[in-house]
């Protein structure tokens, strides 16, 4: 690799972090974005509890406490959903860029070999086929270890909106 490919490499790297920093600052924004209206729905809560309670309003303040106990359920769940739904926009983009790299080396193995074969035909057929299966091969477990890794996340997602449902639904008093 000469200067002028070696600067022109650092230049697309460069750029390509450049880029992706900005992605991250975006999923920041969006996470920080989410938070801060759990923040200030929680803050008005609080309010509202304590108006209720400076008012000695015992019965208003219990009805508030039970809103504002399923309105969390509700929202922790909504929460959960646009944070893992960020992460994932998140994870894709990175997963794609790897599997851009992996292609990209791949393709540079294939012609190096192919560049190879001709200054050392002896055997450099069976060499190039070995690379290139091997080089399919490593596609094909990056492909099912994203897949695989989709798919964990997705059955986590269901067993906390399972638990939060469960934790949402009121139980009933022993007696009744």
């Amino acid at each position: 690799m000469d200067a002028k490919d070696l600067q022109k490499w650092q230049r697309e790297k460069a750029k390509e972090l450049f880029d992706y920093s900005h992605t991250l600052l975006e999923a920041a924004k969006k996470l920080s974005d989410h938070h801060m209206a759990e923040i200030e729905w929680g803050m008005k809560n609080a309010l509202d509890s304590a108006k209720s309670a400076a008012k000695n309003d015992l019965n208003k303040l219990k009805s508030l406490q039970e809103e504002a106990a399923k309105e969390a359920a509700k929202r922790a769940t909504a929460y959960q959903k646009k944070v893992k739904a960020v992460l994932k926009e998140l994870g894709e983009g990175a997963a794609d860029e790897t599997e851009k790299h992996l292609e990209k080396v791949r393709s540079s193995l294939v012609n190096w070999l192919e560049d190879a074969e001709s200054k050392v035909p002896v055997h450099a057929d069976k060499l190039s086929k070995v690379v290139n299966e091997m080089s399919v091969a490593g596609q094909k477990m990056f492909k099912e270890g994203r897949r695989i890794v989709n798919e964990v996340a997705e059955a986590a997602e269901k067993k906390i909106d399972d638990a939060v449902k469960k934790s949402s639904t009121p139980k009933k008093k022993s007696g009744e």
